[in-house]
C-alpha cells in the first residue's frame, strides 16, 4: 500500500506566522506531520507521497530532517492557491500503482485509530467518527440502507429530504482508502469533470463516485479526532491531547 498526505493548503484561517505550515503545529515534541509519518512507518507503507504547496521548501526540509525509514516522494502543486484538495489528491493518485491510503494533513487522531483502520477496514472505505448532525462545517456522511456511504455533506446543513431518506453515519475523520481498481476509476471520473472538480474539496467528487462504487463506512467510537483549521481549534485539540496523552501514543 502507498499513502498520500494532502499538505498543499495555505491554512489562512489559522493565521500562525510563527510556523511555516499548519501541519507543523506542535504536539509534545512532535507535530501533526511527524505523527502521520510515524504511523505510516509503523504500518510498513511502501511509499508516501507528500503533496506540497505553501512553504514547500520548508516542509520538505523538515521532513528530510526527521530521517525516517520511510520512502517519501514530494509532489509540488503549483496552483494550490486557486484549486481545491481534490486536485492535490489526484496528483498523488496518478503516481500510485496499488492500493492507496489518503490523509488530510491537518488532522489529529489517536494513533491506534489510524493503525486499526488501515489493518481492519476494506480496501475502499472511509473512516468515520461520531459527529454532530447540525455541525455545518464538518464533513458529514450519509449512509445508504446497505451501510455504505451515499454522500458527503460539508459546509452546509442537511436538507429535510436527506435527513429523512438516509442515516447519519458521523463525521469523516480525514483518512480513507482506495483499492487499486478504484484509484483508476476515480482518476477517470476526475478527468471527465476536471474543470468542475479541480477547485473543490474531495467530498464533492466522492459523492458522485458513490453512485457507482461501494464506499464502505468504517466507524470508531473512540473520541480524540480533531480537524484543525483555526487557532481556537488547535488550542482545543492541544488541551485534549494534554489531558489524554495515553491514547495518542
Amino acid at each position: 500500500m502507498e499513502a498520500i498526505i494532502l499538505l498543499a493548503g495555505y491554512g489562512s484561517r489559522l493565521n500562525r506566522q510563527d510556523i511555516p505550515h499548519k501541519a507543523l503545529l506542535p504536539f509534545s515534541g512532535g507535530t501533526l506531520l511527524s505523527r502521520h509519518l510515524s504511523c505510516l512507518q509503523e504500518l510498513g507503507i511502501e511509499r508516501t507521497h507528500l503533496i506540497l504547496g505553501h512553504n514547500k521548501e520548508k516542509v520538505e526540509s523538515y521532513v528530510r530532517g526527521l530521517q525516517l525509514e520511510l520512502p517519501i516522494e514530494f509532489i509540488d502543486n503549483k496552483v494550490y492557491r486557486t484549486t481545491g484538495n481534490t486536485l492535490s489528491m489526484v496528483m498523488g493518485l496518478r503516481q500510485c500503482s496499488g492500493d492507496v491510503l489518503i490523509l488530510d494533513g491537518d488532522v489529529l487522531y489517536p494513533r491506534r485509530i489510524l493503525i486499526d483502520y488501515v489493518r481492519a477496514s476494506g480496501p475502499t472505505s472511509f473512516a468515520l467518527t461520531p459527529g454532530e448532525i447540525d455541525d455545518e462545517e464538518s464533513s458529514k456522511a450519509l449512509l445508504k440502507a446497505s451501510g455504505d456511504i451515499h454522500a458527503f455533506i460539508t459546509k452546509r446543513h442537511f436538507t429535510e429530504e436527506e435527513k429523512n431518506g438516509f442515516a447519519f453515519g458521523g463525521e469523516a475523520i480525514g483518512f480513507f482508502k482506495l483499492s487499486a481498481v478504484n484509484v483508476n476509476r476515480f482518476v477517470d471520473l476526475y478527468e471527465q469533470h476536471e474543470a468542475e472538480y479541480e477547485k473543490v474539496l474531495w467530498e464533492i467528487p466522492f459523492t458522485e463516485f458513490a453512485r457507482d462504487v461501494d464506499l464502505a463506512a468504517w466507524s470508531t467510537t473512540q473520541p480524540g479526532c480533531f480537524e484543525i483549521d483555526t487557532q481556537e481549534e488547535y488550542e482545543h485539540a492541544l488541551d485534549y491531547f494534554g489531558r489524554h496523552r495515553d491514547i495518542y501514543g
